[in-house]
């Protein structure tokens, strides 16, 4: 009987022991896992990197005298998580990781662990190398009251080789890998960073629809929500802030008054990069189109008024638009050329050089207008008096600034997204005095113009966002960077434009 008893108590400790023995998980080099994970628990695994490195370095040489550091990539990306209540307003939390490089501590987690703080968007990365025998990985979820339902599910890799979800692509040259150049009802065109080798990366696009704002890095939650259906030219340019060779991806077949979220994907020595999102909208249908510059060295590529009825396709409306540009640019440049550019010097930081391509940047601007949205789709104007906000200006039937608009593409009553001040001041800036180019003034500039303004914008519970793919003013390529005029007016909103406009005017002709 005491033996039954003793037998009977030593199985239930037993079960009981392991029961509560955390399991830990061995990850194998370069290969990814997909697991889930509940509110409130805690995950373990380890990497036995020098059993790896070892491995690693036999596939490469057929022999070799002493063990090679080599890095360690290890990253995490959340593919779902829980939802929340109705009345939750706030972000849903992420997973957290948590490293031990130490055999003496195999279980890390929040109380005893290296906190792994490169985590944005659903995507946790971590790099190291090869100098310690093993690395021990704890994922944490968060504790969730009852209200919410469901789990994270989650990918985890580790490799010596290369990151085994993709990296995050930078620009160059200033830039960010992708802006958004400009949409209309069914099209978006994409301008790439310029690329400084001799062949352009291969790129391509990824399009989803509604990715939840925590998990918009993560490229295993994205692709439930990828869109196929449309179609992707993808053409060399001159255009952008740099007179530099970049790519310009043009999508087709997109839905009117739709929102997407855009990459950038690139492949690079047999890696994946991919790029920061951008959200677009679609527009509803109506008197605008957009122009694509089949011309690699045209410098604009806006979204144009044009009437429903017109009766032409997208080449035919650029290649009319271009030829009335081209007839107002001939007189200025015949003025130009009578000035001797080659031995009168009229600045010592502008030339002849600087002056033509300030000024037909500018005149793009305004003989090419930016059609835009009803005003009723945003939130505030800067007529209006809001920071930041959108410069429009809403143009009745036969009252655009280029006369010929209204009688070659007669578009009724539309929207114009404004030029941005600093085209103006550029053209004064960069031009010989003799030509007397000014610019408007006080009420007469903000009618005309409008001033480039980062930030965000709330109204109607909804956030408004401005910034590079989402423009408070037509720049028309400009560099950011030299848009000072309007950071001068963000500075100090209430400060004299007048002012402002004089102190330019006279600094130049010194």
């Amino acid at each position: 009987m005491l033996i039954l008893v003793l037998g009977l108590l030593l199985s239930l400790f037993s079960s009981n022991v392991f029961a509560q023995a955390p399991i830990t998980i061995q990850l194998n080099n370069s290969q990814i896992i997909s697991l889930s994970i509940d509110s409130g628990d805690l995950q373990h695994f380890y990497f036995p990197v020098e059993t790896a490195t070892i491995l690693a370095l036999s596939t490469i040489h057929d022999s070799f005298t002493k063990r090679d550091i080599s890095p360690i990539y290890l990253t995490l990306t959340s593919c779902s998580q829980p939802t929340p209540p109705d009345n939750y307003q706030g972000q849903v939390p992420s997973l957290d990781v948590f490293l031990s490089l130490s055999n003496d501590n195999t279980l890390p987690g929040p109380s005893n662990g290296i906190p792994v703080n490169g985590s944005f968007g659903g995507r946790t990365s971590w790099e190291g190398d090869s100098t310690f025998p093993k690395v021990w990985i704890g994922v944490v979820a968060p504790t969730l009251n009852d209200h919410w339902t469901g789990s994270w599910t989650f990918e985890i890799g580790i490799s010596t080789q290369q990151w085994m979800h993709p990296p995050l692509l930078t620009g160059s040259l200033g830039e960010p890998a992708m802006v958004l150049d400009d949409t209309d009802t069914t099209h978006a065109l994409f301008l790439t960073s310029p690329y400084e080798s001799s062949t352009a990366p291969n790129v391509s696009l990824l399009l989803a629809g509604h990715v939840p704002t925590e998990l918009m890095y993560s490229l295993c939650a994205i692709k439930p929500y990828q869109i196929t259906n449309f179609s992707l030219n993808t053409t060399l340019t001159s255009r952008g802030p740099s007179v530099a060779a970049r790519q310009q991806l043009y999508v087709s077949g997109l839905t009117g008054d739709a929102v997407y979220i855009a990459y950038l994907l690139e492949t690079q020595n047999g890696q994946m990069t991919f790029g920061p999102p951008i959200e677009i909208q679609t527009k509803s249908p109506g008197k605008h189109t957009h122009v694509y510059p089949e011309n690699k060295d045209r410098l604009t590529s806006p979204r144009v008024p044009v009437g429903a009825t017109i009766g032409l396709d997208t080449s035919e409306i650029a290649s009319n638009y271009d030829t009335q540009a081209k007839a107002t640019f001939d007189p200025f440049g015949t003025a130009l050329s009578q000035f001797n550019c080659e031995k009168t010097q009229y600045s010592l930081v502008r030339n002849c050089n600087d002056c033509y391509m300030d000024y037909k940047r500018w005149l793009c601007s305004v003989t090419i207008p930016r059609c835009t949205s009803a005003l009723s789709s945003v939130p505030g104007t800067q007529a209006s008096g809001q920071f930041p906000a959108v410069s429009v200006r809403s143009i009745p039937t036969n009252r655009s600034r280029n006369p010929w608009i209204d009688q070659n593409m007669t578009p009724g009553p539309w929207v114009e997204l404004l030029p941005c001040i600093d085209l103006c001041y550029r053209v004064v800036q960069s031009c010989p005095p003799f030509l007397q180019f000014n610019c408007p003034i006080g009420d007469l500039a903000m009618y005309q113009y409008g001033y480039w303004q980062n930030g965000e914008l709330s109204a109607n519970d909804t956030t408004f966002t401005y910034d590079v793919n989402h423009p408070t003013c037509n720049r028309n390529g400009l560099d950011t960077t030299l848009l000072v005029i309007s950071e001068a007016i963000n500075i100090k909103v209430s400060g004299s434009l007048a002012f402002i406009g004089l102190f330019w005017m006279i600094w130049w002709n010194i």
